[in-house]
C-alpha cells in the first residue's frame, strides 16, 4: 500500500508540474488557442482525481491530510478549468493563470504528503 501511495504521489507531482507547464504554454498562445489546452488539462486532472481519492483513504493520517489538501487543489483546478470552457477566449487566458496557481499549490501539497508518508514509521 505504501508503494501504491508513493507512486500516486509521484504521479500527482509529475502531473501537477505538467499542468503548470501546460498553463504557462496556454498563456503564451493566442486567446483562441487557450481553450484546447485548458480542456485537455481538465481531462487529465479528472483522471488523477479518481486515483488520488482512492489512495488518500489508504494512507496514514498525516499523509492523508496532505493528500486531501492536494486533492482539494486538484478539484479547484478542475472547477476553474470547467468554467473556462464557458468563457470567452480572453477570459480563458485569465483562467489559465488561476489554473497555473492551483497546479502549483497541488504540487506543493503533494510534496508535503510524500514527505509525511516518508516520515511515517513502518
Amino acid at each position: 500500500m505504501n508503494n501504491d501511495f508513493n507512486e500516486t504521489v509521484e504521479q500527482l507531482l509529475a502531473q501537477g508540474r505538467e499542468f503548470q507547464k501546460q498553463m504557462a504554454e496556454a498563456l503564451n498562445r493566442t486567446a483562441e488557442d487557450v481553450k484546447p489546452h485548458l480542456n485537455e488539462a481538465v481531462r487529465q486532472a479528472q483522471e488523477l482525481q479518481a486515483t488520488l481519492g482512492k489512495h488518500a483513504v489508504e494512507t496514514g493520517a498525516m499523509a492523508s491530510a496532505q493528500a486531501q489538501t492536494a486533492l482539494g487543489h486538484l478539484n479547484e483546478f478542475v472547477t476553474i478549468g470547467a468554467s473556462a470552457a464557458r468563457e470567452s477566449a480572453e477570459q480563458a487566458r485569465v483562467t489559465a493563470a488561476k489554473m497555473a496557481d492551483q497546479a502549483k499549490r497541488m504540487v506543493e501539497a503533494a510534496a508535503a504528503a510524500a514527505s509525511a508518508e516518508a516520515k511515517k514509521p513502518q
